[in-house]
């Protein structure tokens, strides 16, 4: 009998501490909402044509526009956090140097996110963060050249990284600055029947920028 009562008692001290270390790394408040503004940084490869020859072929050009980024997360503890993110990478456009073509590059993407805080932001006024996500991005490359367009699109898996510091301003709002690379399904347009239009983009998507974030 005395031995059950001691492990009844142990058992209960273990959880008694437990449940205080659980607590003390709780997080404040748990769930939040976040929106960015990030310019992003796409590369592209062409070729030009000029009356179905080829005059030059590799080129490459990176676009740059605005990114925009709505979170919704979840805290665990006061370290690590989960997040559904939305984004919309807008309309960004180029003429081609030679021969004047038009090329034009659009994206949204939905991911969910894993992100590890260095420590409580809601505790210190500087706090660095790195993150990774997986989900599904949809690109979409339109070109046109002498009256001659073709427009394709694609979604399939993403997955991307994103690191920054957040600032706290008040226990309910905190502000970041952060960067984030996107692998984002390739897009290529090759109108071979004609071998007047050829733009591919097959790098990944680069953003910096700002966020907050409102603790709820």
């Amino acid at each position: 009998m005395k031995k059950i009562l001691s492990v009844f008692f142990y058992l209960i001290i273990f959880t008694s501490i437990s449940f205080a270390e659980n607590a003390a790394n709780a997080a404040k408040d748990k769930v939040y909402i976040g929106a960015a503004l990030l310019m992003s940084f796409e590369d592209f490869y062409y070729d030009d044509f000029v009356n179905n020859y080829t005059i030059s072929t590799g080129n490459s050009k990176t676009l740059s526009g605005p990114r925009y980024d709505f979170t919704a997360g979840y805290r665990f503890s006061k370290k690590l956090r989960a997040e559904a993110e939305y984004m919309i990478i807008s309309e960004n456009s180029f003429e081609t140097d030679e021969t004047n073509s038009y090329v034009e590059y659009k994206a949204q993407a939905l991911f969910a996110n894993l992100v590890y805080d260095f420590w409580d932001m809601q505790e210190y006024f500087l706090t660095p963060f790195i993150g990774a996500g997986v989900g599904v991005g949809a690109p979409n490359l339109n070109i046109s050249y002498q009256g001659v367009k073709d427009e394709v699109d694609d979604n399939g898996f993403s997955w991307q990284f994103q690191g920054g510091i957040s600032m706290l301003l008040t226990d309910w709002l905190i502000v970041n600055v952060k960067y984030s690379y996107i692998s984002m399904p390739d897009v290529e347009i090759n109108s071979s029947n004609r071998e007047e239009i050829k733009a591919e983009f097959k790098k990944g998507v680069q953003a910096v920028g700002l966020g907050i974030i409102l603790l709820l």
